[in-house]
């Protein structure tokens, strides 16, 4: 029956004996609104009872809430409702087809009064639950019409926010375009090859390991997951953690043999030691390959690393030495997976004056973005359930804009969602999203720097490069491009820029404005009338931040007797124009009557008080706080300015600026 002409009422084939009298009383009052299709039987888990049944929407329910396939809905008789019931969705689901029922919505319907709490309490805290709609069997006994139950659909579908996700998905549920990526990957493992996955903070490597691992123990095959990040690991010698794979090896499998104790292994046995035991572990169970994932990688490769015998030290080529060697060997027994943002670990021939055992022999994949078709699948598909409605002008819009970064879309309909309008479903048409958009954009620079943060402490040619493209400085792009080919490896990798015969282009362009925005004051080639609006634009700002700094060091000093010494430094006619002024406003970043000569002249005669907010001696201030008043007054716009002044203006800004930032 397709979704446009369904009706309420019973299946032909619907059983209602094996309900109670109290739930054959409910069915009959939802078929007045759902077509019930399919009941479930009797289901047991321990000693609990459930009687699950399926029901699918009317064609105006389903408009109403984009719901087009059947819902699960489980009965649950009992008094007190546990969080163990929801288990009962997933038995039920393993018996049907994949294409019949809606996964991201359920229905349970409890005994407990108290129910709705519950539920709500338990989605707070597991936000990948899918959304479950509650009710008790008083409610749906006492509900006058089928209006008691859209309107609590509405309240917990339009409610919930299923975009606002921070930390890495750990089920299928949520999980959007990387199936195709989570295959190659574990192909790669059984035709017994090694995989590096690499990409920027909030690329999703860390769900796509989940899903890699889930699927993995779906088809009952191994796989071992190591956190280089957390001090258990990095901190360790290499022969430590060649230990300590063989313990998590040996548990992950389940073994019965003797794993090996806590300091048995040295420098000089660790290899030979390591042959032994993992040999041995994977003897004694079932012989299959396993999957050695290291997350965070570069918390143990040379010049990244966390601690410093990875950092400095060879500890990173003894230890891959050894994992190498055996597996030349024994290719059989596992292949190991590289994860991480920084991919030097195989793309450096030498590491630590020392030749990479990784290097050639582990690829390095990129986290790639995703293409529109995927974007517009995660947008669409969550978005129905939060009655919001996206065309594909708006998701080609979230694509080019976003270029195709999961989270930053997630992030940027998640505050479409919550800047719609709560009567739902709503159509997000072009005026909302452009609105959201520059909100977005503004309010997520702190995500915006985390995810170029790789480029700025790891590659900083790579980064500088991106902020030339960004501020039109194209010339130098393409200097920096032709010195050395490999400088645009990473930009393209990481999915920031895209290549080809016709030039370069941001792929993210709310990035290309972030930075933009961030290093507006680097461009070069600017015309006089601009160089005097940025000048301006500076000084005002560093005017503010002046006052407030000031403020700050000479009340600590002088306390009530602050505006005192203010009046002090000014010359006696300004100090008399001021002296009914309220001492308070004297230095206030935003209403302070004092020119920023007089500022000027404050840091002069008190340098011996705020001397220690500068990087510099007296002279060097005074003289650099007077070149940016003389060519940063908005009376100077009638001046042109050189270059040379320009420049030496622009580096007395820069430094001030991070002066008074520290305080």
């Amino acid at each position: 029956m397709s979704a446009t002409n369904v009706r309420a009422g019973f299946h032909p084939n619907f059983d209602l004996r094996q309900f109670s009298d109290s739930e054959r009383k409910i069915l009959q009052f939802l078929a007045r609104d759902w077509f019930v299709t399919r009941n479930g039987g009797r289901l047991e888990l321990g000693s609990a009872a459930y009687r699950p049944f399926l029901m699918k929407p009317t064609t105006v329910i389903a408009e109403m809430f984009g719901i087009e396939r059947e819902i699960m809905v489980v009965f649950s008789e009992y008094d007190a409702f546990e969080p163990r019931t929801l288990d009962a969705f997933d038995s039920f689901r393993g018996n049907l087809p994949d294409l019949r029922v809606e996964d991201l919505c359920r229905v349970v319907i409890s005994n407990d009064a108290a129910i709705e709490s519950k539920i709500t309490a338990i989605l707070k805290s597991n936000p990948e639950q899918p959304v479950v709609i509650p009710f008790s069997y008083t409610e749906l006994f006492s509900a006058l019409d089928g209006s008691f139950v859209l309107n609590r659909f509405r309240k917990h579908f339009f409610s919930r926010n299923l975009f606002d996700f921070l930390s890495p998905l750990k089920s299928d549920l949520y999980f959007f375009g990387r199936q195709q990526l989570v295959h190659q990957l574990i192909d790669r493992h059984r035709s017994q090859e090694h995989a590096g996955l690499f990409g920027l903070r909030k690329s999703g490597k860390t769900s796509i390991v989940h899903a890699i691992t889930r699927s993995l123990r779906a088809t009952g095959e191994r796989s071992l997951f190591i956190d280089c990040e957390t001090p258990d690991v990095h901190q360790r010698r290499w022969f430590e953690l060649l230990e300590l794979v063989v313990q998590l090896y040996h548990r992950a499998i389940g073994s019965k043999a003797d794993a090996p104790c806590d300091g048995t292994y040295t420098a000089t046995n660790a290899g030979k030691r390591f042959d032994e035991d993992i040999t041995r572990v994977y003897e004694s169970k079932k012989r299959q390959p396993t999957l050695l994932i290291f997350d965070e990688i570069e918390r143990i490769t040379p010049a990244t690393a966390s601690s410093e015998h990875w950092r400095t030290g060879p500890d990173f080529i003894y230890f891959w030495q050894t994992l190498r060697a055996y597996y030349q060997r024994q290719p059989h027994v596992y292949t190991y997976m590289l994860v991480g943002t920084n991919p030097s670990a195989v793309e450096k021939s030498r590491l630590a004056d020392h030749d990479n055992p990784l290097f050639a022999s582990v690829p390095s994949q990129y986290v790639p973005n995703f293409s529109v078709s995927q974007v517009a699948e995660m947008v669409t598909q969550l978005g129905r359930y939060m009655g919001l409605h996206f065309d594909d002008a708006i998701t080609a819009k979230l694509t080019e804009d976003f270029g195709g970064h999961p989270f930053l879309i997630r992030q940027a309909c998640s505050m479409i969602h919550k800047k719609s309008p709560t009567a739902r479903p709503v159509r997000v048409d072009k005026p909302l999203y452009e609105k959201v958009k520059q909100d977005y954009v503004r309010e997520s620079a702190e995500y915006l720097d985390m995810i170029v943060d790789v480029l700025k402490r790891w590659y900083p040619e790579e980064y500088d490069m991106l902020t030339f493209l960004a501020t039109g400085q194209q010339q130098n792009f393409d200097e920096f491009a032709k010195h050395d080919v490999h400088l645009t490896r990473h930009l393209t990798g990481y999915g920031l820029v895209e290549i080809s015969g016709h030039g370069c282009a941001f792929n993210i362009e709310s990035l290309r404005q972030h930075l933009e925005h961030r290093h507006r004051f680097e461009r070069e080639n600017l015309t006089s009338e601009q160089k005097l609006t940025e000048l301006s634009e500076r000084r005002n700002s560093l005017e503010h931040a002046l006052r407030d700094v000031l403020g700050k060091a000479l009340r600590l000093t002088y306390g009530q007797k602050t505006g005192e010494r203010v009046l002090a430094a000014l010359p006696e006619k300004r100090r008399d124009a001021l002296k009914d002024a309220p001492h308070g406003s004297l230095l206030s970043p935003d209403s302070s009557p004092l020119f920023f000569s007089e500022l000027v002249a404050i840091v002069s005669r008190e340098w011996d008080t705020v001397k220690n907010i500068f990087g510099a001696d007296k002279p060097k201030v005074v003289m650099m706080l007077e070149d940016i008043n003389k060519y940063g007054r908005p009376d100077a716009h009638a001046k042109a300015i050189g270059d040379d002044d320009f420049t030496q203006v622009r580096l007395h800004l820069a430094r001030l600026e991070e002066w008074l930032a520290s305080w």
